[in-house]
């Protein structure tokens, strides 16, 4: 991702705080996650400014809130509430932005998996800012204290989440 918005002449400007809290998820699909998020900003930002912030906080409920942010040309108002369905895309750059329309329903899934929220803010011609949540790990085990499926490894990460159980 990092490449690729080098390639099309984008700033990614990273703000985390190091105090943040380790997040209990799947290391593998929350990185989808983010991939999707950056990947189209970078595709609906492409002739606008060059900044793309991607920030993460723990917010009022106690969740780690990450909010990926493009100045681009933002959504319609009339496509704001199918964004996260299925094959949704806006026919008004269908032709000239490539797609499925899957890509923000599967990061609702992964996300309503972890047990985390996903939104979407946008005004048409000024930019989207795309946010979802996921708990600290210290909350998800604090809730399974008995449930050996659920492994901490080396890495600091739940391996076993039941996104992965059937």
């Amino acid at each position: 991702t990092k490449i690729r918005a080098e390639v099309y002449g984008k700033n990614i400007n990273l703000q985390v705080p190091n105090d943040l809290p380790t997040v209990g998820a799947d290391p593998t699909t929350i990185t989808e996650v983010l991939v999707n998020l950056i990947d189209n900003a970078i595709k609906y930002s492409a002739n606008t400014d060059s900044s793309i912030d991607i920030s993460a906080k723990l917010n009022e409920e106690g969740m780690i809130e990450t909010t990926v942010k493009d100045y681009g040309e933002g959504v319609p108002e009339s496509v704001m509430p199918h964004l996260f369905e299925k094959f949704s895309r806006n026919h008004r750059n269908k032709a000239r932005v490539a797609g499925t329309g899957l890509g923000l329903y599967i990061c609702k899934a992964i996300i309503s998996a972890h047990d985390g929220n996903i939104s979407a803010r946008s005004k048409d011609g000024k930019g989207s800012e795309f946010s979802f949540t996921l708990h600290p790990y210290s909350v998800v085990a604090s809730q399974n204290p008995d449930d050996q499926s659920i492994i901490r490894t080396g890495h600091g990460w739940i391996k076993n989440h039941n996104l992965n159980r059937s």
